[in-house]
């Protein structure tokens, strides 16, 4: 039986007014940023459900959905230290603080230095 080789395309196009079209467009559009951002692979899926109508006079009702399943950043992490009791904190408990404390920036004097030339000497 011979088929239409646009009837693919000609069919996502004509999918709710065209709407279905754009929303694939902006989605593949967002996806390619997301892989190219994160390194990952993401997928985009068209459903198309065809029924045909009750009575057999040849019209069909199409339904689409659009599914984009996007690649996942990868998120940081925390260290943290167990304490004795059970707790975590960010400060290592077997390493002790050192004592710092603030100093006042004393003023400095500016020196000049001349320069001396010096002749060298054969030896």
């Amino acid at each position: 039986m011979p088929y239409r080789q646009d009837l693919f395309l000609e069919t996502v196009r004509q999918l709710r007014s065209g709407k279905t079209q754009d929303e694939l467009s902006q989605a593949v559009n967002e996806l390619v940023n997301d892989c190219r951002n994160t390194g990952k692979a993401g997928e985009l899926v068209l459903k198309i459900k065809i029924n045909p109508d009750k009575g057999g006079n040849g019209q069909y009702f199409l339904s689409d959905e659009v599914v984009v399943k996007r690649p996942k950043y990868d998120r940081s992490k925390t260290l943290m230290f167990g304490t004795p009791e059970g707790n975590l904190q960010r400060t290592d408990p077997n390493q002790g603080e050192l004592p710092l404390r603030s100093v006042s920036d004393p003023v400095a004097t500016v020196k000049t230095i001349t320069e001396q030339t010096q002749t060298a000497k054969a030896i």
